[in-house]
């Protein structure tokens, strides 16, 4: 099908919060399009005047009750798709490492679902995840072989 520029959305900057502890990191359930039902990291949008790095943690508590430390900023992924309903979506996410601090995963907010999954299991299932998951995942993995948590936000 094709769509005409008149249903195409503005493009949007959002964040995802790519955040580990104890060689796992935390996944969520969508609720909403984009990729509803998917599994991926938490995140959304960057409020005005927001810094990535705030956006990321506030998305983070928001989705799942979890409080982490903003690391490192290493990723750039687009999101340029229709729904099922043919409904256009475009964001820009950006990556955002975070440190666990503290909080129970519980979903809330715009998650079903939480769940921590290590590196391993994130690659096992792939196939089963948001497409570029298991992609930031190994990117992620290697950050954390090269630079352990200092605890310093940057």
């Amino acid at each position: 099908m094709v769509k005409t520029t008149n249903n195409l959305s503005e493009p949007k900057v959002a964040v995802i919060a790519v955040t580990y502890h104890d060689n796992k990191l935390l996944l969520v359930q969508r609720s909403k399009e984009p990729q509803k039902y998917g599994w991926g990291y938490p995140g959304g949008s960057v409020d005005a005047g927001e810094s990535l790095h705030d956006a990321a943690c506030r998305e983070l508590y928001e989705e799942t009750q979890v409080q982490a430390l903003a690391e490192k900023t290493f990723e750039v992924i687009e999101v340029n798709e229709f729904d099922a309903k043919g409904k256009h979506h475009h964001f820009i996410l950006l990556a955002v490492l975070c440190r666990y601090i503290s909080g129970e995963a519980i979903a809330s907010d715009d998650a079903m679902d939480c769940k921590w999954m290590s590196f391993e299991q994130i690659h096992i299932e792939k196939d089963n995840l948001i497409p570029h998951v298991a992609r930031i995942a190994i990117t992620a993995s290697k950050l954390l072989d090269r630079e352990p948590s200092s605890g310093y936000a940057v």
